[in-house]
């Protein structure tokens, strides 16, 4: 008889059918990975703490209700590390990324710690992890170094990809109503330099 809860049993039966094979303990050490790089600055309590007094004031004279609240910032963090133990979860190895790009480990490695870098990647306790979404099934998307190189290395994974994958209002090909992800813009042949350019205003 399973030890497993059956709770417990259902999560990894989901997980694996959506194709996120790490169960266990490695699922928990993203987890706890996910949640322990999250700073709750991200989500302050207080709209207020940033802002000159002079600032507050007119705010305030002109109706804006400025309380503090605490509610909501917990169901923002858990989305958040939701997004990004997922990320975890599906991202590869350095050695699983060589496998997909036919170069050496160490080369990946290298594009990952070169300033700038050419890939995305995310250091984990016992090396790399890096998104899915910058690889196709033979290799990276096209022109994703030059974007990545824009990239500010200061913001969270889980905004470079929301960013990457959700359409953004820029990205409207001619002869179309409907925006594009700056991922299937660069998949499509679409031109490099504009998702370049919206990469540098991030």
């Amino acid at each position: 008889m399973s030890s497993t809860p059956p709770a417990e049993e259902r999560t990894l039966a989901f997980l694996h059918a959506h194709g996120i094979t790490t169960g266990g303990e490695g699922l928990a050490e993203m987890l706890q990975e996910a949640v322990g790089r999250l700073h709750a600055t991200l989500y302050p309590s207080d709209p207020t703490a940033d802002l000159p007094a002079d600032e507050v004031a007119a705010l305030r004279r002109g109706g804006f209700d400025l309380v503090a609240r605490e509610g909501g910032r917990g169901d923002a963090l858990d989305v958040t590390a939701a997004e990004y133990g997922a990320l975890l979860a599906t991202s590869v190895t350095t050695k699983q990324a060589a496998q997909r790009l036919g170069v050496a480990p160490s080369r990946v490695r290298q594009r990952l710690t070169e300033d700038p870098a050419s890939l995305y990647g995310v250091r984990f306790r016992n090396g790399w992890r890096l998104p899915e979404f910058q690889f196709l099934t033979d290799g990276t998307v096209p022109g994703f170094g030059k974007v990545m190189r824009r990239l500010d290395t200061e913001l969270h994974p889980v905004a470079v990809q929301r960013w990457f994958t959700l359409p953004h209002t820029d990205l409207v090909p001619v002869g179309s109503d409907d925006s594009m992800s700056p991922r299937d813009w660069l998949r499509l042949g679409y031109p490099v330099e504009v998702v370049v350019e919206l990469a540098g205003r991030l």
